[in-house]
C-alpha cells in the first residue's frame, strides 16, 4: 500500500501529467472552435453535393433525348429518361430546401433515392452506389422517425467530439498515456540503475510492479474522467436529442443503429481494457530490456503486429483470442458481423493478468546489479 501511494504521488504532482490535462483540455476547446468557424462551410458542401447529382442527371437527360432521337421506338431508353427526369425534379426540390428545413428535406431526399435505385435496378448508370443508397435512406429514416436533426460528420459542434473519430483520439491517447507513465518512468529506473535503492529497502520487490500498475491504471482513468468532463462541457452548447443522436453500424450484414452515447460507453470500455494491458506489457518489456529505446521498439514492434493481425485476419472466431483487436476500435465497434464488440475482453483481461504476473516474478528475481 505505502509503495502504491508513492508511485501514485509521484506521478499526479508531475508536471508531465499538468501538462497533459491542459493539452486534452485545449485540444477539445480548439476542436469546438474549429468546428463553430466551419459551420458555414456544412451549407456549401451540402449545396456542392446535390449540384454535382443535378449536373449528373442533366447530362443523362441530354444523353437520352439525343439517343431517343436517333431511336424514338426505344422504350428501355425512353423509360430510364422518364425515371431521371423524376429525379432531376426531387433534386430540384432538394436544393431550394435549406437544411434547417430538414424535415421538409428528408422525405423529398428519401423519394429521390428510392428512384434512384428503380434506375440502377433499371440498368441505369449513376454516381451513387446501391450500398450508399441504402445507407443515406435507414439514415434519413431514423432522423424522422427519432425527431434529430442530421449533424455533419466532421464540423458538427457536437457529434465530432462524440462520434466515431473520438475512438482512435481515446485510443491513440490511452495507450500513449498509459505507456508513458504506467511504464517508462519504471524503465528509466531499470536503466539508470537506481532501482537498485529499492532492493536494499525492506519492502517487497513484487509491490514495486504492484504499485506501478495500479497507479498508473488510477491516473489513466483520472485522465479520463478530465476528457469526459470536458467533453460534456461542450454538450452543454448542444442541441435536442444529442445523447440519442443514432450512430449507424453494420450487424451480420444488415443495417443497424446505436446511440452515441451507447458507442462511446463501448468505446471507452475497450480502450481502457486495452491500455491496462499496454501497461502491463511495458512493464514486463523494461524488466526485460532495461533500455528506454529498446522498451519502446519493442512495444511499438509488438503494437504494429498486433494491429497486422487484426486488419488482415478478421475471422469472427478468432476474436475470441486476439488481444489487439482494439488497437483502433473504429472499425471493430462499426462492424459486427458475427461478432459483438466485446468478444475480445476476456482474452485480454486473461493476457493482462498474466502480463502482470510475469512482472512481478521478474523483479522478484531480480538482482542487483
Amino acid at each position: 500500500m505505502m509503495q502504491f501511494a508513492f508511485e501514485l504521488k509521484k506521478i499526479l504532482f508531475s508536471k508531465k501529467l499538468l501538462y497533459v490535462y491542459l493539452f486534452i483540455i485545449l485540444g477539445v476547446v480548439l476542436l469546438f472552435v474549429r468546428n463553430v468557424t466551419f459551420q458555414p462551410y456544412i451549407e456549401k458542401e451540402e449545396n456542392e453535393r446535390i449540384g454535382g447529382l443535378i449536373e449528373k442527371s442533366q447530362s443523362l437527360n441530354r444523353m437520352y433525348t439525343a439517343a431517343l432521337e436517333n431511336n424514338p421506338e426505344d422504350e428501355e431508353m425512353d423509360k430510364l429518361r422518364l425515371i431521371n427526369s423524376s429525379m432531376l425534379a426531387k433534386l430540384y426540390e432538394v436544393r431550394e430546401i435549406k437544411s434547417d428545413k430538414w424535415k421538409n428535406r428528408l422525405p423529398i431526399e428519401n423519394a429521390f433515392l428510392k428512384e434512384a435505385l428503380h434506375f440502377k435496378e433499371e440498368g441505369g448508370d449513376y454516381d451513387l452506389p446501391v450500398g450508399e443508397i441504402n445507407k443515406m435512406l435507414a439514415m434519413n429514416h431514423k432522423h424522422l422517425s427519432e425527431n434529430i436533426k442530421p449533424r455533419h460528420a466532421t464540423y458538427s459542434i457536437l457529434t465530432e467530439f462524440l462520434e466515431a473519430r473520438s475512438g482512435s483520439v481515446y485510443e491513440l491517447w490511452g495507450n500513449h498515456h498509459s505507456g508513458h507513465f504506467g511504464g517508462r518512468n519504471h524503465d528509466k529506473r531499470v536503466e539508470t540503475h537506481s532501482i537498485n535503492f529499492l532492493y536494499t529497502q525492506p519492502v517487497n520487490k513484487g509491490n514495486i510492479i504492484t504499485g506501478k500498475f495500479f497507479s498508473s491504471i488510477l491516473v489513466y482513468f483520472l485522465t479520463a474522467i478530465v476528457l469526459i468532463v470536458a467533453t460534456a462541457l461542450v454538450g452543454l452548447f448542444g442541441f435536442k436529442g444529442k445523447y440519442k443522436y443514432p450512430i449507424m453500424i453494420e450487424k451480420n450484414g444488415e443495417i443497424d443503429f446505436i446511440t452515441i452515447v451507447d458507442y462511446m460507453g463501448q468505446g471507452l470500455t475497450v480502450i481502457s481494457i486495452t491500455s491496462i494491458m499496454v501497461i502491463a506489457l511495458l512493464l514486463v518489456y523494461s524488466l526485460l530490456f532495461k533500455h528506454t529505446l529498446a522498451t519502446i521498439f519493442a512495444l511499438l514492434a509488438t503494437l504494429v503486429a498486433g494491429y497486422g493481425l487484426s486488419a488482415f485476419i478478421k475471422t469472427p472466431f478468432l476474436f475470441w483470442f486476439n488481444p489487439f483487436q482494439y488497437l483502433l476500435p473504429e472499425e471493430r465497434l462499426l462492424v459486427r458481423n458475427g461478432a459483438d464488440w466485446y468478444q475480445g475482453i476476456p482474452v485480454i483481461l486473461l493476457v493482462t493478468i498474466v502480463l502482470f504476473l510475469i512482472a512481478r516474478k521478474k523483479i522478484e528475481t531480480s538482482r542487483i546489479n
